[in-house]
């Protein structure tokens, strides 16, 4: 067995002795569940383990017999070599240590077992149905609704009402929230400014209050007024965002005349501050204004869009992008491929002579990971595309499988180097 199927047993098995002490929660007994859930003989051996005979029987064995040659005996009733060379943990021989000792040992019987396991399932040639690192899961629905006041409301895929207010209701049903609001604001009443705040590893999307459907993609927000009055409708955007932004009109009577349509206007903000905008008339588009890219880039899908930035300002047609420096730089227009644009609004990663350190950022948001990168990868480039449903393993493997990058995963820190 490789050092890497014994660094994952060894994992396996602390997450087991924290779920039988009842310290286990959050990410880790989600990742403990998957492993359970893999395959049959995963839960069998997890019954076996967590069974209320295992640790009485262990703890009476060990008021009878010195801890390391018990610890050896276990060894060798599983095959699995001397005590230097199995994955144990370092006991001590204190009597007055005796709780601690249980605790260890009873690590080290989980370690064991677990290793003596998955050596049973290579040796009868069927490959492990888990990853050899800890599980991490792809990013989902989830987000934070934050209100005017500054109350942080959890988002999640769950339908059901948020609020319902004299002129507002707002509704959250299978990962969008949905902002209805009356045809007028009632009185002097004043529209708040509520947010939309995806954390790494989530997405959200949102029905604004004129019916505008914004997509968020991970590590990204929104912010907008709960009701739009007045002659033009302006939100802020961090982030990436995708959206299909709703006609409105003046008057009914523009309405039905088709003109004098109410301007959208997005504002791209940024750490230094507003970093540009975009005037929209009624359109598809999207914006991608992370921090950490070069450049903040919008991508017309059909309609109209005005790009300004400072007193500079560019008409962009459906097809055409327009990057706009982060620091510095004029607006300048390309035509990309539009369904790598899309791509993660569309549930995929898709790659089309796409450069490492780019793609590096994304999976970083996506499954919030840290990534450092090591040596120069600007020249290497990939193509392909894989539904961003997958864990990250598969993905990895798929890069790497190419032989000009390795990676080297320790928990949620990933270093990635060329092989060349």
């Amino acid at each position: 067995m490789d050092e890497k199927h014994v660094d994952y047993s060894i994992y396996i098995a602390g997450l087991i002795y924290q779920y039988r002490n009842g310290s286990l929660s959050g990410e880790a007994l989600t990742e403990l569940n998957a492993w359970i859930a893999a395959n049959d003989s995963n839960r069998l051996l997890f019954e076996e383990l967590t069974g209320d005979d295992v640790l009485f029987d262990e703890l009476l064995k060990m008021e009878n017999e010195e801890v390391e040659n018990h610890v050896q005996r276990i060894v060798e009733r599983t095959g699995a070599g001397s005590i230097e060379e199995a994955p144990l943990p370092a006991i001590g021989r204190s009597r007055k240590k005796w709780y601690w000792i249980a605790a260890a040992l009873f690590f080290a019987v989980l370690s064991v077992a677990a290793f003596y396991f998955i050596d049973r399932q290579e040796t009868a040639g069927t490959l492990p149905h888990y990853a050899t690192h800890p599980l991490i899961q792809p990013g989902k629905d989830k987000a934070i609704l934050q209100l005017a006041d500054g109350t942080q409301i959890p988002l999640d895929s769950s339908p059901g009402d948020i609020a319902n207010q004299q002129h507002l209701t707002i509704k959250n049903d299978s990962g969008t929230v949905i902002y209805m609001p009356a045809a007028r604001l009632p009185g002097n009443a004043l529209p708040s400014m509520h947010s939309i705040i995806t954390p790494r590893g989530g997405q959200y999307q949102v029905v604004l209050p004129d019916g505008t459907h914004v997509w968020l993609n991970a590590s990204s927000s929104i912010t907008f007024p709960t009701a739009f009055a007045g002659t033009e409708r302006r939100v802020e955007i961090t982030g990436e965002a995708y959206f299909e932004v709703a006609e409105v009109f003046s008057s009914s009577a523009d309405h039905q005349k088709g003109k004098n349509k109410v301007p959208f206007i997005v504002d791209i903000n940024m750490p230094s501050g507003t970093a540009g905008e975009v005037l929209v008339l009624g359109t598809h588009f999207n914006i991608n204004a992370y921090p950490d890219e070069s450049a903040i880039k919008t991508t017309l899908v059909e309609g109209a869009v005005t790009v300004r930035k400072g007193k500079e300002s560019l008409n962009i047609r459906p097809g055409q992008q327009a990057s706009m420096g982060v620091q510095e730089g004029s607006i300048t227009t390309s035509y990309p491929d539009i369904e790598e644009v899309l791509a993660w609004k569309n549930g995929r990663f898709k790659f089309n002579n796409t450069d490492a350190v780019s793609i590096m950022r994304q999976i970083a948001r996506w499954y919030d990971v840290e990534i450092k990168t090591e040596g120069d990868l600007s020249a290497i480039r990939f193509s392909g595309g894989i539904s961003r449903k997958d864990d990250i393993e598969k993905l990895l493997e798929i890069l790497e499988s190419e032989g000009r990058v390795k990676f080297i995963r320790q928990g949620r820190n990933i270093t990635v180097e060329s092989s060349r």
